[in-house]
């Protein structure tokens, strides 16, 4: 990165005040977002290329980073590429089940084929296990290549700063899946989450009008359908029911036996206003919205 950019990442940003600008727009908190979109993925394809070969760059990122490109309603943040991600270079790609269910629920929201251009995909590690649990493993273990067992340290790292850096330019909320929670495999994004986050001075996030209370929301993952059923969490629970009870007289097999919302049903429904109703009813307002796992701030 060079120091202009570094200095701009590091800068506090002006917040734009209220829901993204346009696409297109060229305000500067525009301008520098694409920029540290850019050298995002110059990195990440500079760890490819020098480090490893595990490490998967998400080309979708071009659009955002491009001038008079679209700007993203929301961040997605995952956990790590899989198999199909590191197949296509491309982050919760329709190939895989998760990817499809994703692209169906935002794609109904938004219109067909405007998933890439609304949600912007991130994971908290570039660096592709076949499962997460092989990330997990591979930390705990160490790597032969210590200079690789660095870079995907490092990489956490950038991965949070980004993050937090788009919350401070764009003022939107930040949605991770996956339910990962105070454990070790994602250590090193958290922590820099949480200090970069505080040293922008903890901006404010936006959704569809609203102020948020906090920019973060941490959900269970749409793979195996999770972000549609019930967990050991009251809240969530409370929030599904809620849901159900405004949509399940009008949409037939909308709940399932077991009390879930049935994936099926919602997503082939297509209907905006019952999709919409989900994302705000349970994930924006029944998500976790502990900092990812932070200690409560002190002082």
């Amino acid at each position: 990165m060079s120091h202009t950019l570094e200095a701009r990442a590091t800068a506090t940003p002006a917040v734009i005040p209220g829901d993204p600008p346009a696409s297109g727009g060229t305000s500067a908190p525009v301008a520098a977002f694409r920029e540290i979109v850019a050298a995002h993925g110059e990195r990440t394809r500079g760890l490819r290329d020098t480090v490893s070969s595990l490490f998967v760059e998400n080309r979708d990122l071009s659009d955002y980073a491009a001038d008079g490109g679209p700007l993203p309603d929301l961040v997605l943040v995952g956990d790590n590429p899989g198999r199909r991600e590191w197949e296509n270079s491309v982050y919760l790609c329709a190939a895989g089940r998760a990817g499809r269910m994703a692209h169906a629920f935002f794609d109904g929201i938004y219109g067909p084929g405007s998933f890439r251009s609304k949600v912007m995909v991130l994971n908290k590690s570039s660096y592709h296990t076949p499962r997460t649990a092989g990330l997990t493993q591979t930390l705990r273990d160490g790597v032969v290549d210590s200079a690789v067992d660095r870079a995907i340290r490092h990489d956490q790292e950038e991965n949070a700063r980004l993050i937090a850096g788009i919350v401070a330019l764009l003022g939107i909320p930040v949605v991770t899946i996956g339910m990962e929670s105070g454990g070790a495999t994602f250590r090193d994004f958290r922590r820099t989450l949480e200090s970069r986050y505080r040293s922008l001075g903890e901006p404010p996030a936006r959704f569809q009008g609203r102020s948020l209370p906090s920019p973060f929301r941490k959900v269970p993952h749409f793979s195996l359908s999770k972000i549609f059923c019930r967990n050991s969490d009251p809240r969530w629970n409370a929030s599904l029911d809620r849901f159900l009870g405004a949509w399940e007289g009008r949409t037939p097999g909308l709940r399932t036996g077991n009390g879930n919302v049935s994936s099926k049903i919602l997503l082939e429904s297509r209907d905006r206003a019952m999709l919409s109703d989900y994302l705000s009813t349970v994930i924006m307002e029944a998500g976790d919205k502990v900092d990812f796992g932070f200690p409560p701030k002190m002082g």
